[in-house]
């Protein structure tokens, strides 16, 4: 397994347990060891900007969660289905409902924070 792969590995686990900021940063490290010539750098950029949208609204920073969630799904929508052994429609699909749930409330309110999880295929 490459570097790459070891900080994308340990981004997945980081965000899956709910550390978002310690996730966004093995993203991060991953996007800074990715070759120039590669595709995947919206990839990173996105799961980057999903971490960030769910350490935001752990903060209670609703619409900074919004703003980082529809920029993640930005980034992401290129990518098939299934990308780098992530079942990354259901990802995107779960990023989705959490948008929708967070731009339904009343402004001002309080936002529970429901993060989807990142699951590999298997």
């Amino acid at each position: 397994m490459s570097e790459v792969d070891d900080h994308f590995r340990a981004g997945i686990e980081l965000f899956n347990r709910g550390e978002f900021f310690e996730a966004h940063e093995e993203m991060e490290e991953a996007m800074n060891l990715l070759d120039d010539d590669t595709s995947d750098w919206d990839f990173y950029l996105g799961l980057l900007r999903a971490a960030v949208a769910n350490h935001k609204l752990s903060q209670g920073e609703t619409s900074s969660a919004i703003l980082h969630l529809r920029a993640a799904l930005r980034f992401l929508a290129p990518y098939p289905d299934r990308h780098r052994a992530l079942q990354l429609r259901e990802f995107r699909s779960a990023l989705s409902a959490e948008l929708s749930r967070l731009e339904a409330l009343p402004t001002g309110s309080p936002a529970t924070i429901s993060p989807p999880r990142i699951e590999l295929a298997a």
